[in-house]
């Protein structure tokens, strides 16, 4: 499928997307972290706005929708549980459900961890993973705990092709894959993508999209049973069970403190 995303970082590293099928009239937007930053991108390509697909309740997720609904009454999707902290929402998505855009579909995945509502959005071979999947780590948890999130990145998110393009929410990938090196410092692939994304940074390019397979090779939260990553970790925290959760769950305060 002919699909077009155009990533807009917002904000400080935020970034929301649109989304628009092959005729190229309308377009979704992910994650609206700022309005005029989405309709001055809508007004260049000549596109009308569509619908708002929101990924998890965060002010910096939600930021623009009222704004962009105030010029134009478009549906606001969101998860289920969360739609009473996202503006303007118009329905709630539970997991599998799908969304209508123009000439494609868009499919709703629930991945509990980051917040317990969070939503990732699939299309064809994209994947707008919020702050649930970054390119090279994965999200903090906020609400839900490291099993949610593990069960999310290793049994969903991971079970779709190595193809998918990778949409993270935030232009985190020079921290992020920083921080997987310091765990697989010998990890050659992983050195290079970090050399392309300080290279990509430095132009004020972004860094978006990854691809799926890419991450199962180099991104260490996605590498638990590796045993490398295993031993990384144990070295550094030698009560750290061999477990692939275990090994995630020392991941994620690791992380949290680097």
């Amino acid at each position: 499928m002919n699909l077009t995303v155009v990533p807009l970082l917002c904000l400080e590293d935020n970034y929301s997307y649109l989304l628009a099928g092959p005729g190229k009239s309308r377009a979704l937007v992910v994650d609206p972290a700022d309005g005029e930053a989405v309709r001055a991108a809508l007004r260049e390509r000549g596109w009308e706005l569509d619908a708002v697909l929101v990924t998890h309740h965060h002010f910096d997720h939600v930021a623009g929708i009222e704004s962009l609904v105030a010029q134009r009454k478009v549906p606001v999707y969101g998860p289920e549980t969360e739609c009473g902290r996202i503006p303007d929402a118009s329905r709630g998505l539970r997991d599998g459900e799908e969304i209508e855009g123009d000439g494609f579909l868009v499919t709703a995945v629930h991945v509990p961890g980051h917040t317990l509502g969070h939503l990732v959005y699939r299309c064809a071979d994209v994947l707008f993973t919020g702050d649930t999947l970054f390119l090279g780590g994965c999200g903090r948890l906020f609400e839900g705990s490291a099993a949610q999130m593990f069960d999310s990145l290793c049994r969903k998110i991971l079970a779709f092709p190595e193809e998918t393009k990778v949409y993270p929410g935030h232009e985190y990938t020079v921290r992020t894959r920083s921080f997987s090196l310091s765990v697989d410092p010998a990890n050659t692939r992983l050195q290079e993508l970090l050399r392309e994304s300080k290279a990509l940074r430095s132009q004020g390019l972004p860094t978006v999209p990854g691809l799926l397979g890419t991450e199962k090779a180099t991104n260490v939260f996605l590498r638990c049973a590796d045993a490398a990553v295993v031993r990384s970790v144990q070295a550094r925290f030698p009560d750290t069970a061999g477990d692939p959760l275990s090994v995630f769950t020392r991941l994620r305060s690791m992380m949290d403190a680097f």
